[in-house]
């Protein structure tokens, strides 16, 4: 309200004040019911108050002072209306996620099969390929060890039937068939010198 509102309104408050006071003297007491007093003095008390009220609010800004909380509570109401949103949407996503719960399960657990299933053919067939290997492994080694110990048989017997051999030429040849074949061999030397 401006200064010319004000003075404005107190002229009509000292008008009405001079109207009152004209009406409560004796001499008009007559012309005026009950009636209209109450309802010139409720006009003025209003009119007072809010006088008194825009008084207060130039004097203290209370304008200001209004307009700054409410800005506040607007803010307070913006934060809570944004964080809502996010609350909101935060519930959706995780319904979500709970309505899908029992797919993801089904999926993980599909996907541990194949692994498994997997891991297992992998298993069987390195022990196949390790069972394969130390068979042939086996079986190299047991031809080796045939194969020595033939070779061993082998040398036994020939250093048997050297010795057989030997005793049975020593029994044959005696000493004068020696002597004989000796000087036979000398004389074929002989005669291959000249």
């Amino acid at each position: 309200m401006t200064s010319h509102e004000i003075q404005a309104i107190n002229q009509d408050s000292q008008q009405t004040c001079v109207q009152v006071a004209k009406i409560t003297t004796p001499e008009h007491s007559q012309d005026v019911n009950i009636i209209d007093t109450i309802m010139f003095s409720n006009v003025i008390n209003v009119i007072i108050v809010i006088a008194l009220i825009i008084w207060l609010m130039r004097k203290f800004n209370l304008l200001a002072i209004l307009a700054k909380r409410r800005d506040e509570v607007l803010e307070i109401i913006k934060n809570f209306n944004q964080d809502r949103m996010v609350k909101q949407h935060q519930l959706e996503q995780t319904k979500n996620k709970v309505k899908n719960i029992n797919q993801e399960v089904l999926k993980i657990m599909d996907e541990g099969e194949h692994v498994a299933e997997s891991l297992s053919e992998r298993i069987i067939m390195d022990a196949e390929e390790e069972a394969s290997y130390m068979h042939k492994k086996a079986h190299s080694m047991i031809e080796t060890e045939r194969k020595m110990a033939s070779n061993l048989v082998m040398q036994d017997v020939t250093n048997a039937a050297f010795k057989i051999a030997e005793i049975h030429i020593k029994e044959a040849i005696d000493e004068r068939l020696q002597q004989k074949y000796i000087n036979e061999f000398i004389d074929n030397l002989d005669r291959l010198k000249v």
